[in-house]
């Protein structure tokens, strides 16, 4: 017998002395789940015919080794059938040995991963060319009329400053995805310096006064706090943040930018955000407010991302809280360790 089964070879090394062909035939022919029964009629006749008892021994390993690997061959099985299309496959633990249930329910935990990532990275997809499409249809539709007719050298620097404007707003864009997949990544490593982030609150404070002005909009800073970090990094994640409450605080409004305690929060005064559209809202390209996607210009939907990622790779964490007509970004850094 050139190849044999667990249940043939079970028999054959268990009983030399009967090695009957026929035994081993049906051994090859039925290893598997289905052995049990017709192993145990075998076993019955064996016994009224006087056979050795090693008989039964080779039979009861054969059935006991195909028993077993039943519940990996259920694994081998949903493995196969996993692909793009069928990430909602999950393994029956239930099912399973005590011995391989938590193996199962470590390979259903490592599809759910696989399924939520699929799915986020798809939306992604779709994302980055709904918002790459406007910005290039701009750019081909003005070039177009531009070029139908002939006309004044005016006119052609004037379609060339509209298009160097969508061109700015495609490279930002484009770089901020490059932030966002190197932070996906863990490539996000920003450098670590002494920064008050008091006396960088009171710059940017100063650099956003006139517009705050021009919508009877208070800035009020309160507290000091110092840490070390990447300052660029830094000021990018501030600048985000006052730069999306001023966009959403009523005229005659106030901002409060409050640091003590490793924390940092930015407060303004607007509509509240509905409490199931907080988790998302530092999802890429997402917008609590579905009316505003189109025409926000620089504002394409990945400042909270970024400001995620730059926190996270800080050490720290970032959150949203919405109500009594105040909605306040927090930023709690990580204790430095010792």
């Amino acid at each position: 017998m050139k190849h044999k089964t667990p249940a043939a070879l079970a028999a054959w090394n268990l009983y030399p002395l009967t090695r009957d062909p026929a035994i081993i035939a049906f051994l090859v022919k039925n290893d598997g789940d289905d052995i049990l029964a017709q192993a145990r009629e075998l076993i019955a006749q064996s016994w009224q015919g006087g056979a050795d008892p090693a008989l039964a021994t080779a039979l009861l390993g054969a059935w006991a080794t195909g028993a077993s690997l039943a519940p990996l061959r259920r694994m081998r099985e949903v493995a196969a059938r996993v692909s793009a299309n069928s990430l909602t496959t999950r393994l029956d633990a239930s099912r399973m040995p005590e011995e391989l249930r938590g193996l199962a329910g470590e390979l259903n935990a490592m599809l759910a991963r696989l399924e939520e990532a699929f799915q986020r990275l798809s939306a992604f997809s779709a994302d980055i060319a709904h918002e790459l499409r406007t910005p290039l249809t701009s750019l081909l539709t003005q070039t177009q009329v531009v070029l139908s007719r002939p006309r004044s050298l005016e006119d052609y620097r004037e379609a060339l400053h509209g298009n160097l404007e969508e061109l700015e707003r495609l490279t930002a864009m484009v770089n901020d995805m490059l932030l966002l997949a190197k932070a996906d990544h863990g490539l996000l490593a920003p450098s670590r310096q002494a920064l008050d982030l008091g006396a960088e609150v009171d710059s940017l404070l100063e650099f956003y006064q006139p517009l705050a002005e021009d919508h009877d909009i208070r800035l009020l800073r309160e507290g000091s706090l110092s840490l070390p970090g990447d300052r660029g990094m830094l000021r990018r994640v501030l600048a985000n943040l006052l730069d999306n409450a001023l966009r959403f605080t009523a005229d005659g409004g106030e901002i409060h930018i409050r640091l003590g305690d490793r924390r940092l929060s930015v407060e303004n005064q607007g509509p509240a955000i509905p409490p199931e559209r907080l988790p998302r809202l530092f999802d890429r390209f997402y917008r609590a407010d579905p009316a505003r996607r189109e025409g926000q210009g620089e504002h394409a939907g990945l400042g909270l991302a970024i400001c995620r990622s730059i926190v996270q790779a800080h050490g720290g964490e970032i959150r949203c809280e919405s109500a009594d007509g105040w909605t306040r970004f927090v930023i709690d850094f990580a204790r430095p360790r010792p």
